[in-house]
């Protein structure tokens, strides 16, 4: 069950700043459409207004998680945050490619996939998706930098371990970065399969859940275009894609 979203500002980065990152999803998702609202009055473009917005939560998020940023409301700093990277893009002009390890949703299946144009969005959107323990390992060893052996202490396990759980993670944020694609389906015989699809694509279901997959995009035209949009994504996604920040 979702923890009640009543609790203040402060209380939140209070926790995020002691390693919750469950928190800093809470603090997302309050304060997301709010900062899209101010982005847009600057980004004429969808996609370079999420690029801001998500840039913006990384740089505040982890300056918050090293002891620093705002202590009672979120939302003035983001705005200066979001202010600053205005003025700086436009300085360079050009946009800012953010997590540039991630490429571009291929055009394939395009009119099928609900993509996000943005590339930085895609991938906090499948980040937010993992469970608690992945999002940990992967904020403190990719965004953070830290190694096994300096993670291994807070996260109670043994450095190889870490390695291991940190492997798995990318994984599995692998697998997310496809599933988020993937468009939710009206025909009801096809949302089960779709909600394997990321899992498929990524060979990592059972022999038995991978053959009803197939079997179901083999008859079913509309699961194949979306299929077709996957493979394609999957084929240009790098070994690095759960890296968090560029």
């Amino acid at each position: 069950m979702e923890p009640a979203d009543d609790e203040p500002d402060a209380v939140l980065l209070a926790a995020l700043r002691a390693g919750d990152l469950d928190a800093a999803g809470r603090l997302f998702r309050r304060h997301l459409e709010p900062l899209r609202r101010t982005a847009g009055a600057w980004a004429r473009q969808p996609a370079e207004r999420d690029d801001l917005v998500a840039e913006t939560f990384a740089r505040v998020f982890t300056i918050v998680r090293a002891g620093g940023g705002p202590q009672d409301e979120l939302r003035p700093y983001l705005v200066v945050t979001l202010r600053n990277l205005v003025a700086r893009w436009s300085r360079q002009r050009s946009r800012v490619e953010l997590w540039a390890t991630v490429p571009e949703a291929a055009a394939g299946g395009a009119d099928e996939l609900a993509l996000h144009r943005s590339n930085a969005r895609l991938v906090w959107s499948a980040y937010c998706t993992l469970p608690g323990r992945w999002r940990t390992v992967l904020w403190r060893t990719e965004a953070e930098g830290g190694t096994p052996t300096e993670v291994a202490p807070s996260l109670g396990l043994s450095p190889n371990s870490v390695s291991a759980l940190a492997m798995r993670a990318r994984e599995g944020l692998r697998q997310a970065y496809l599933q988020v694609q993937v468009p939710e389906a009206e025909d009801p015989g096809c949302r089960e399969p779709r909600r394997r699809m990321g899992a498929w694509i990524r060979g990592a279901l059972s022999p038995r859940r991978a053959a009803i997959v197939a079997e179901h995009v083999a008859g079913c035209p509309s699961c194949r275009l979306v299929t077709r949009g996957l493979v394609e994504a999957n084929r240009e996604l790098p070994g690095s894609a759960a890296r968090l920040t560029g």
